[in-house]
């Protein structure tokens, strides 16, 4: 498969949920929701716009980023700034706003095409991707790379972590053993900054949450 250029976190975590063949989402829409904001959040913190310290968000640069979805998630966290809870952010981008930031932004970029199928309780909008090889190629490179024993990017080893957190190495690592899987985990452990792994390790909490939520 031919590299492609790599895309913002959340980005890639979305077309690494959705699969290849039919461009069905493999997560549920509240695990998928979460795990995108967590995405966002972690662009924030790769564009050094917010820290994140002991479960709490401090905005530390309000400049726009280069990218519109970054910058509202940003603008949003200024415009609420009294709450600082990085639980409680998560939670509220995942009623809807993550996905749909990062489903318009895939769209403007022509990777993923709005599709709308009619039914007894209304219109559902969905966000499927355009291509099978574009949708595989970021749980692809991630894979191949551990496979490989290699080094992860910063941004690679966030998004391996979120795909930890919400289950989704269930259909993208599945092919990895247990030996590749320790050296991810080792490279997660060792290589990815505190602030990453502090979100990686909320994002899995609140995905955790929501299972037993729906099973109560």
């Amino acid at each position: 498969m031919a590299s492609a250029p790599q895309l913002p976190l959340a980005d890639d975590l979305f077309l690494a949920a959705h699969d290849t063949a039919r461009g069905k989402s493999l997560l549920s829409p509240a695990t998928l929701g979460l795990g995108l904001a967590a995405g966002l959040l972690g662009e924030l913190i790769l564009w050094r716009r917010m820290d994140l310290n002991d479960g709490l968000i401090t905005v530390v640069d309000d400049r726009p980023t280069a990218d519109p979805a970054a910058t509202a998630v940003l603008d949003q966290l200024m415009k609420e700034a009294q709450h600082r809870q990085v639980r409680d952010w998560i939670a509220f981008l995942a009623t809807g706003v993550a996905t749909d930031l990062v489903a318009r932004r895939l769209a403007r970029t022509g990777l993923v095409q709005r599709q709308e199928k009619r039914g007894l309780l209304g219109t559902k909008v969905t966000f499927v991707p355009v291509d099978s090889s574009t949708a595989g190629w970021p749980g692809s490179r991630v894979r191949t790379m551990v496979g490989r024993g290699e080094w992860l990017g910063i941004p690679d080893l966030v998004l391996a972590g979120l795909i930890l957190a919400t289950g989704l190495d269930q259909h993208v690592f599945v092919t990895l053993d247990t030996r590749d899987r320790g050296l991810l985990f080792d490279q997660l452990r060792r290589r990815l900054p505190v602030m990453l792994q502090e979100l990686v390790g909320h994002a899995e909490a609140a995905v955790g949450d929501a299972v037993m939520a729906r099973r109560a």
